[in-house]
């Protein structure tokens, strides 16, 4: 193929590739292992959160978020919109486990409080603990080909609609992941199944 390649264009060999939009490539004779270890240690040098206590959840499951209430001062920075927007780049990119939290907190944009912004740190605290990790991916029997997991909540957000989220694998790694929203509303936990299976399909 770089032969062919070759023949009709100039080409320069730069080997393998170690980085590709952020996304730091490890080989071993064993699998391959992509992360984002640079970038997510860039984001917390940035906010100050470089050298914070890390937490087990990227949500406190303790707090239930709502929308910022009349009358409560709004965040009329861009800040908080900038910092989730770098942390949805980890999250499609490299991290499914912060994609639920991440797409939680984007309905908040417009109008964050400070319940938002103290939720978007607690995901910083996080992040802090697994920058580490990444995805690896190695022949395994137990993942041949690729497998799908998907699942629904029922009415549990904003406007009483579910949540939906999938994750696919191959090669013993995720390849694709979603977790966001139902467009319609799910009458039971039932449907909302139902139209999370849809919609991974």
């Amino acid at each position: 193929m770089r032969t062919d390649v070759a023949k009709e264009w100039k080409v320069t060999d730069l080997g393998e590739p170690q980085k590709i939009i952020g996304i730091e490539i490890t080989r071993s004779p064993e699998c391959i292992t992509i992360s984002l270890s640079k970038y997510i240690k860039s984001i917390l040098h940035k906010e100050g959160h470089e050298h914070c206590n890390p937490v087990s959840t990227p949500l406190d499951p303790n707090v239930q978020l709502v929308p910022n209430p009349d009358g409560e001062i709004r965040n009329c920075s861009n800040s908080f919109a900038r910092l989730l927007g770098e942390l949805q780049y980890v999250a499609n990119t490299m991290q499914p486990d912060i994609s639920y939290a991440v797409n939680r907190l984007a309905s908040y944009t417009a109008n964050p409080s400070l319940q938002h912004t103290t939720a978007l740190k607690c995901m910083l605290r996080y992040l802090s603990g697994t920058r580490s990790l990444g995805i690896i991916y190695k022949a395994d029997n137990k993942y041949p080909n690729f497998i799908g997991y998907t699942d629904a909540s029922y009415a549990n957000a904003d406007k009483r609609k579910s949540i939906l989220g999938y994750v696919f694998i191959a090669s013993s790694g995720a390849i694709t992941w979603s977790s966001k929203k139902q467009v319609t509303k799910a009458l039971s936990l039932t449907e909302a199944e139902y139209i999370a299976m849809s919609e991974a399909a």
